[in-house]
Parts: structure tokens; C-alpha cells; sequence
């Protein structure tokens, strides 16, 4: 009976792991399907009584997940790019760019999560599904250690099969919600658009890798 025990405990112990590796397999079902996305988006700052505020627009491109580019269109424009070597930031108005390594270390951002891999997926987040009404799927993603991931929280709602927003929640608190439209599915990229060659007026900042 004792033994029984242990092993019902252990079992039972054991069903949240299970839940959130197989709910991590649903969600990473969802991003291969956006392997390469093509998407406009509007990004918010939410307060604590979810009024949106300091609105931006833009476009983004990603493929996998060491591959994207992200311009902001508006208030101001900024281009973010990485090739899955570097990471760069551009800002045309200031004239000046930041360059920084990327390696196998690198924390877990929103664009690494969108590339779908199972693996990191279970190896860094703790995955559950949220009701979200009929026809959206929410997926909610929390790192399983302090430092590992670029957010705090990470939501993901899916309309049907396609992704239409990204509910960031970062270190201070602080809640970004990015809503995507216009998403499109490429059978591939022109990968120049993946480089960043800076012009040459333009400073550039070298950063380590924790930079």
C-alpha cells in the first residue's frame, strides 16, 4: 500500500510536467507553421488598467529562430536585425547602430520563441494553455529560471492557426502588446535582408555579448 503510494504521489507529481511538455508540443505545432512570417504590426504599452499608450507600427520578417528583421515605421524609425551570428540595431535619426554577438547563450526572446523549436521551448519555459473563447488558442510561457528568457511572461494568441498577438510582459513589469496583421507565409526570404551593412556615416557600437 505504502509503495502504492509513493507511486500515486509521484505520478501525480509528475502531471504538470506532462501537461506542459504536451502543451508544448501543441504551440510548437503552431509556429512551424510560421517558420517564415511576414506580418505589420501595432505595439502598445499596456498600464495597470490595460489603456493602451506609446503606440508604434512597423513590419517584421522572421524565419526560424536566429533569423529576423524588425522596423519600426513609426513614431520614429529603428531597424533591428539578426543574421543568428549578430544582432544589430539601427537608428537612422541618431546615425548610429549597435552590434552585438549572438551565441548559444543567448537569453530566449519573443523572436527566438516564434521559431518554434520543441526543445527550447520545454528546455526554458513552463507552457500552459489559457481559455480564450471559441476559435483563438492562448499559450502562456514562463522561464523555468530567473535569467533565461528576456521576459517575464510571454503570451501568445492564435486566431484559428494564425498569430495575431503577443502579449510581452519584461523584467520591471513593465506590458507590451503587439498586434500583428497582414501575416503571410513566404516559401523563402531574400536572405539579404537578414545583413546589415551600416552606412558610412554611421557609428557603430561594438557590444559583448552581454551587452
Amino acid at each position: 500500500m505504502l509503495r502504492f503510494t509513493k507511486t500515486a504521489l509521484l505520478l501525480l507529481l509528475s502531471l504538470p510536467m506532462m501537461a506542459w511538455a504536451e502543451t508544448a508540443d501543441q504551440l510548437s505545432a503552431l509556429l512551424q507553421s510560421h517558420a517564415r512570417l511576414s506580418a505589420a504590426f501595432q505595439q502598445y504599452t499596456l498600464g495597470d488598467d490595460n489603456l493602451k499608450s506609446e503606440n508604434a507600427s512597423g513590419r517584421l520578417w522572421i524565419e526560424g529562430v536566429d533569423r529576423f528583421r524588425w522596423e519600426t515605421e513609426s513614431p520614429f524609425p529603428q531597424t533591428i536585425i539578426s543574421d543568428g551570428q549578430w544582432l544589430w540595431v539601427y537608428d537612422p535619426d541618431l546615425e548610429q547602430a549597435t552590434q552585438r554577438p549572438l551565441g548559444e547563450g543567448e537569453v530566449m526572446t519573443p523572436a527566438r520563441v516564434l521559431g518554434g523549436d520543441v526543445e527550447q521551448l520545454n528546455r526554458y519555459f513552463n507552457v500552459q494553455q489559457i481559455e480564450a473563447g471559441a476559435g483563438n488558442s492562448l499559450f502562456e510561457l514562463t522561464p523555468k529560471e530567473e535569467g533565461s528568457a528576456e521576459f517575464q511572461s510571454l503570451r501568445l494568441l492564435f486566431s484559428g492557426d494564425l498569430l495575431a498577438e503577443l502579449l510581452i510582459q519584461d523584467g520591471l513589469g513593465q506590458r507590451s502588446l503587439i498586434m500583428l496583421s497582414e501575416q503571410s507565409f513566404p516559401a523563402a526570404f531574400d536572405q539579404t535582408m537578414f545583413r546589415f551593412v551600416p552606412p558610412t556615416s554611421v557609428d557603430v557600437i561594438l557590444m559583448d555579448q552581454n551587452g
